[in-house]
């Protein structure tokens, strides 16, 4: 386990040893202080006095956010030069970036929390998977995954009550349009479907019309509602969808005309 090390309500010598060590080790702080930042770089800034969290990682990344909100009010991505001192009654943790040269200044009045862990370690590979827009896309080129014999001939339909996210013909000739979901879905994403299934057939008289939900899961309510609405649901796996998706060469884009008048 990596070593912690806290301070709680130091004076303004304890606390800057704690934060001077701390940053030296290039440990990972999180602090709980009252200060002031200022900044000085591609712009300037200044935020007055008050109570901030404090975070320095060990690559150099500074974040200062309020209480509130989850967006930092000002940040560094990352220093080549991190210093802390004791000055004036303040405790001075200065972030500088030589190119492009930006200056971070944050000046604490009073430190009330402070904890330095050394040595995390995180080599975890990332995977943001694929969003509702992208999952409908890779259905639309792969219709199979939902049904055999689907033939997509629309994507993003329009219809009164919204956009049908796929719209497609089954084996029998009749129209099947497809509700995608990304998260587990719940009684509106049904209605939502609903509203789509009965647009289509009011635009189309006489046409048979199935509805899909494919989503990951569906709760139990939800599963209920399409049974008493005569819709149906698949389930997809989205991780496996995106690694599929991930295999696929990118399509080659065919020149328009606008292409062939800006190069001319």
């Amino acid at each position: 386990m990596a070593p912690v090390r806290h301070v709680a309500s130091p004076g303004l010598e304890e606390g800057y040893r704690f934060l001077n060590e701390a940053v030296a080790r290039r440990d990972l702080v999180v602090a709980v202080a009252r200060c002031s930042v200022e900044y000085e770089g591609r712009g300037a800034s200044r935020l007055g006095e008050g109570d901030r969290l404090l975070i320095v990682k060990p690559d150099g990344a500074v974040l200062v956010h309020r209480p509130t909100g989850y967006s930092p009010v000002n940040w560094q991505p990352d220093s080549h030069v991190i210093t802390v001192e004791a000055h004036n009654g303040f405790i001075v943790l200065r972030s500088v970036r030589k190119r492009p040269r930006e200056v971070l200044v944050v000046r604490i009045s009073r430190l009330y929390f402070a904890v330095a862990i050394h040595g995390l370690v995180d080599e975890a590979e990332f995977i943001e998977y694929l969003d509702e827009g992208e999952i409908a896309d890779y259905l639309s080129r792969h219709p199979e995954v939902i049904e055999e014999g689907l033939r997509v001939i629309r994507r993003e339909r329009p219809l009164e009550s919204g956009y049908a996210d796929i719209v497609a013909v089954d084996r029998e000739g009749r129209y099947v349009v497809i509700e995608v979901k990304r998260v587990t879905a719940g009684v509106e994403a049904v209605k939502q479907l609903h509203r789509y299934v009965e647009g289509l057939r009011k635009n189309n008289p006489g046409a048979k019309v199935r509805g899909i939900l494919a989503a990951p899961a569906a709760t139990k309510e939800a599963l209920s509602l399409l049974s008493s609405l005569g819709l149906e649901y698949r389930r997809i796996d989205v991780a496996k969808l995106h690694r599929e998706a991930k295999r696929e060469k990118p399509r080659s884009r065919v020149a328009s005309l606008l292409d062939f008048i800006k190069r001319s």
